[in-house]
């Protein structure tokens, strides 16, 4: 199988051995690359959540050439742009610049979006203005965006709604919202980003089944966001790794219980194929042509 993770957090410190803060053991990033690709993910996009992140996502896709980055904000930080006495306009600017710069590592702008679920981080009225902002980022630079959206009321639809013609098209990454959402959100020809807790509960399988075979992308948002044994997702995963319960005892060749990775991008594959009840090959050719159209649109075949 052919696979993308369109977004993983691949600056984590986990990927260092860092666990809040403290090193439990040596830097094993290359080797979680090396096992991701062996099981056929061919590219990953590094998501971005701020000015730096976005400098680290580029310094990183730089390095490999399956590697690719996205520039922008996330909401829950978008105090940034005006903490410290900061011109939020040079802090813009200076994203329109790195993602200039970036050249074709750089895909998206993203993940931008809101955040109510966690207020206080940022205030509402601040991660409105800034995902406004950030939208601009986008038209300017005639790129797609990966979006956010956590309990926001019908307030993302609506901006995004009303600013739907300034970009190309995007992705709402790690969904986990009804039916009615998703279609709301498919019907503004958005793509619906998949990992494992958008597959943490029967309703949520349900909706997963139901999101057109040409909308659905994977992920893993690696290091979060894993397919639990608590899951009911769980029951349908074919591939399992070998794991150490504590950082502390990683070994090489081994994966740290409950750190997600890129190639948890296959069990989220096959959970979904479950789902939908066709084969984990259908769902994974269908996702990365999707992934293609979205994020690659010169490699994606035309419409049939």
């Amino acid at each position: 199988m052919r696979l993308i993770d369109t977004c993983v957090n691949l600056g984590d410190t986990m990927f260092q051995g860092v666990y809040h803060g403290k090193e439990r053991h040596a830097p094993d990033f290359e080797l979680v690359l090396k096992r991701a690709e062996d099981l056929g993910v061919e590219r990953f996009i590094g998501v971005s959540g701020s000015l730096q992140d976005s400098r680290d996502s580029i310094a990183a896709a730089e390095q490999r050439p399956n590697i690719y980055a996205t520039v922008g904000v996330h909401p829950t930080r978008c105090s940034e742009f005006e903490e410290d006495g900061r011109d939020p306009d040079a802090h813009l600017e200076a994203l329109h610049d790195l993602a200039q710069a970036g050249g074709a590592v750089v895909v998206a702008i993203g993940e931008i979006g809101l955040d109510y679920d966690r207020e206080q981080f940022c205030p509402r009225d601040v991660q409105q203005r800034y995902f406004e902002r950030q939208l601009d980022l986008a038209k300017r630079l005639a790129l797609p965006v990966v979006f956010h959206n956590r309990n926001t009321g019908g307030d993302f639809e609506r901006i995004v709604r009303g600013r739907r013609g300034d970009f190309s098209t995007g992705i709402v990454h790690s969904f986990t919202g009804s039916v009615e959402e998703m279609r709301a959100l498919v019907d503004l020809g958005l793509y619906i980003g998949i990992n494992g807790c958008g597959l943490r509960s029967a309703e949520l399988l349900e909706m997963v089944a139901q999101i057109p075979a040409d909308r659905l992308v994977v992920e893993t948002d690696a290091p979060w966001c894993s397919i639990k044994n608590t899951h009911p997702s769980m029951q349908h995963v074919r591939t399992k790794f070998e794991e150490v319960k504590k950082p502390e005892r990683w070994e090489p060749g081994k994966m740290v219980k409950d750190r997600c990775e890129p190639s948890h991008v296959l069990q989220v594959v096959e959970a979904i194929a479950a789902a939908r009840g066709v084969p984990p090959g259908d769902v994974a050719r269908e996702t990365f042509c999707n992934t293609l159209r979205v994020l690659f649109p010169a490699e994606a075949a035309p419409p049939a």
